[in-house]
């Protein structure tokens, strides 16, 4: 008797779910990147809570180019980044 089909037949899952990501439809996708930037946009993360130099929106709205942020406002949010220390692990502890 051989195992070669039993083996065969638990391998698929595992291949079925490296290639999960490339099932989803181009409209899932999109609405699930559209979802990222919007609460991104709304909550004022990363990026977004800079103005953008290029296309001059304020901080909190989505820049001109659709899903992409221009390299200036990514740079001006590294930037402040940088200049702004982090603070102390027990600043937040009340005491």
């Amino acid at each position: 008797m051989s195992t070669a089909p039993a083996l065969t037949a638990r391998h698929r899952p595992s291949q079925a779910a490296a290639r999960l990501p490339g099932v989803l439809p181009h409209s899932a996708l999109d609405a699930m990147l559209d979802a990222a930037y919007e609460t991104h946009r709304r909550f004022r993360h990363g990026a977004y809570a800079e103005s953008c130099p290029t296309c001059h929106v304020p901080a909190g709205e989505l820049c001109l180019a659709r899903r992409s942020v221009h390299a200036a406002r990514r740079q001006a949010h590294r930037a402040r980044m940088t200049q702004t220390a982090p603070a102390p692990l027990g600043a937040a502890v009340a005491v």
